[in-house]
């Protein structure tokens, strides 16, 4: 398989000498726009098959295909809902997960519906979990949570809210039998309850609890037998808390939230509640997750960066999973699923001539088997070179940073380029390198695209993402703009030909550009974003309450809703339509549950009041995510045929 992905670190910005393509194909905006056809690949506990959805002719399909007989069975269509993630329960047993938006009668407001679904590959039935279960509360999102197996075979563990619509619900432990869909209460929780960790025998080793009212997060267990309160800390929002469980069942993996390069921000937690500092960040980066078996028990750990790394307890499993990393060592390898005894292991990787490949790992004969291409309409020629910068910020922060090189462009020669900006959303998010559709779609069409992990971005140490709180308009957006004037120091971008494109925060940066650097862009897209942020405290207080944690969470990123009240105007977009020089194309989805498309249908109003050009798409249907995949290829033609109308590459590009 062939992967070439340049990964350049540097303090400036720079070309990569020798890498030219001189043919490049253009594959229809289609193929980038729609959802991937080739998603959530999960390896059978045996190893003797892979189940995915695969997108056919606009649907989505249960899929299993058998390495022995080189097989592929479709089961089931499973586009009623929007699919987020598929995975073996046991080798009977499929587990499929999906979410809608969702109005109840009698509750206030939609919300971000969840479920679970059990496909079993003996009968072919297909049950919905926890449907006919006595006294589910009917308004909750979260429902198809999964948190451990059984050692009965066709039972494993959920929580859910159990109580009916005119009392207070608790959030509870059920043991659920995947034949029948329905579930018992195993273990009661509270009003506080927000996690359980139970083992394959049903003790339950762990219950999380936050009394929101009071500011108290608690850790109790049952490993005795009854309930123990083990841990206290009083804290105005949650921390990461219990993120895994020992694999000896000695401890929990804990985490409070508080910055220690030594220990990652990792601790053991005995079941006394004594902490204990774990060595588990000596990669430079943050851990972006713990991997962990069906029962949550910690097998290893993931870092952050533009291309991830691994750590293993098992030497033997860490040697297998760092040849991978070393083998492909310009690319990003995402470990994916791997048999009980770890002889096969499945990686999904990202690189220069590939929209992400899976990649199965024979350990015992020591074979690479190229099972399947994320996306079957994307030839490698069509891929624009991904390539890992820093820059400088104002003030010397270092921003680490993806371009997306046009595809074919000959990086010695490439100069004065139509650039878009892409930031990124959350913010508490970043970008690394992987095929990210609207950069590799603007990149096959002749566009530099650069993604900067402004400050507060995860993913590169504790302090770079607290450098950010309060900083929304502020340093966090000159952090962009000087990445845009860097490149155009470095004759790499025309200054004349910028664009700036988000989604979520990056909509709000996007439009953060247009209104604060209104000379810097030639057009702005804002996708889902946040426009007036006291309209959108208010909300949040309305919806969770005054003393809701999540109110303590936003208003921390972005002022106090009663004593910042000139700061939030003013790096509001909304408050400022004046300030807009170049045209404005909005994009929200109707069912956004994240965002309410309110807050474009602000910005919208007071830019056509102040005279100023926009354009406003609203999409039946969609969430925050664009999870639809007809939605999504029309959010691409809308901004492509915006952003060529404005800073088009010149030549006529097929589409």
């Amino acid at each position: 398989m062939r992967v070439l992905v340049l990964a350049v670190l540097a303090a400036i910005l720079g070309f990569c000498p020798g890498l030219a393509r001189a043919e490049v194909s253009h594959p229809p905006l289609e193929a980038y726009g729609d959802l991937p056809s080739i998603r959530y690949m999960d390896l059978s506990p045996d190893g003797t098959n892979v189940a995915f959805a695969e997108r056919r002719n606009g649907s989505d399909y249960l899929v299993t295909f058998d390495f022995a007989t080189r097989k592929k069975t479709y089961h089931v269509k499973i586009d009623e809902v929007a699919t987020r993630n598929i995975w073996y329960a046991d080798e009977d047993n499929i587990i499929i997960l999906a979410s809608e938006t969702k109005f109840v009668i009698g509750f206030r407001g939609e919300f971000e519906y969840s479920g679970a679904f059990s496909y079993n590959l003996k009968t072919k039935k297909l049950k919905f979990l926890l449907r006919g279960t006595d006294n589910i509360y009917p308004a909750q999102g979260g429902l198809g949570r999964i948190v451990g197996d059984d050692a009965d075979p066709g039972y494993i563990f959920m929580p859910a809210w159990v109580g009916d619509r005119y009392s207070d619900p608790n959030y509870s432990l059920l043991r659920v039998n995947m034949k029948t869909g329905k579930g018992r209460r195993f273990k009661s929780g509270t009003g506080d309850t927000m996690d359980w960790f139970v083992d394959t025998d049903g003790t339950v080793l762990a219950r999380e609890d936050y009394d929101n009212t009071t500011d108290t997060y608690r850790v109790f267990t049952y490993v005795n037998g009854k309930r123990e309160l083990i841990y206290e800390l009083k804290t105005s929002q949650p921390p990461p808390g219990v993120t895994g469980i020992r694999a000896d069942r000695s401890a929990l993996l804990f985490s409070d939230g508080d910055d220690d390069e030594e220990s990652g921000n990792v601790y053991e937690m005995d079941f006394s509640g004594n902490l204990t500092p774990v060595n588990l960040g000596g990669q430079g980066g943050m851990i972006e997750r713990v991997i962990r078996d069906g029962n949550r028990f910690m097998l290893g750990v993931e870092y952050a960066g533009p291309l991830p790394s691994y750590k293993f307890a098992d030497p033997d499993v860490d040697a297998a999973v760092s040849s991978m990393v070393n083998q492909f060592s310009t690319a990003a390898v995402h470990l994916e699923s791997w048999t009980d005894d770890w002889s096969k292991v499945l990686y999904k990787i990202y690189g220069s001539d590939t929209p992400g490949s899976y990649v199965l790992q024979d350990r015992d004969t020591g074979e690479l088997i190229l099972i399947a291409d994320e996306r079957h309409d994307i030839p490698p020629d069509a891929i624009g070179p991904m390539v890992s910068v820093t820059y400088k910020a104002r003030d010397g922060l270092d921003i680490p940073t993806i371009l997306t090189w046009p595809a074919g462009a000959d990086l010695q020669t490439a100069g004065n380029l139509p650039l878009i900006v892409m930031p990124h959303g959350g913010p508490a998010s970043y970008d690394a390198v992987t095929f990210d559709w609207m950069a590799q779609y603007f990149a096959n069409r002749g566009y530099l695209v650069v993604q900067p992990n402004f400050r507060g971005s995860t993913g590169f140490g504790i302090e770079h993402q607290n450098l950010g709180h309060g900083q929304w308009g502020g340093k966090m957006q000159d952090d962009i703009t000087d990445g845009v004037q860097t490149l155009v120091d470095q004759g790499l971008a025309d200054p004349d030909r910028v664009c700036i494109v988000g989604a979520s925060y990056g909509g709000y940066a996007a439009l953060a550009g247009g209104a604060f650097t209104p000379d810097l862009y030639k057009c702005v897209v804002a996708i889902a974003p946040v426009t007036d942020l006291r309209r959108f405290l208010v909300d949040v207080k309305w919806d969770r309450g005054r003393k809701h944690w999540a109110l303590d969470y936003w208003q921390e990123n972005m002022g106090d809703l009663d004593e910042e009240r000139e700061k939030l105007n003013a790096i509001s977009p909304a408050r400022v339509p004046e300030n807009f020089k170049a045209p404005v194309l909005l994009i929200h989805g109707k069912d956004d549950t994240v965002v309410p498309i309110r807050q474009s249908e602000i910005m919208d109003r007071a830019l056509e009041q102040a005279g100023k050009a926009v354009t406003f798409l609203k999409l039946d249907g969609e969430d925050h995510w664009l999870s639809d995949g007809e939605t999504r290829i029309e959010t691409l033609r809308a901004m492509a045929t915006f952003v060529d109308q404005h800073i088009g590459p010149g030549a006529e590009q097929p589409r």
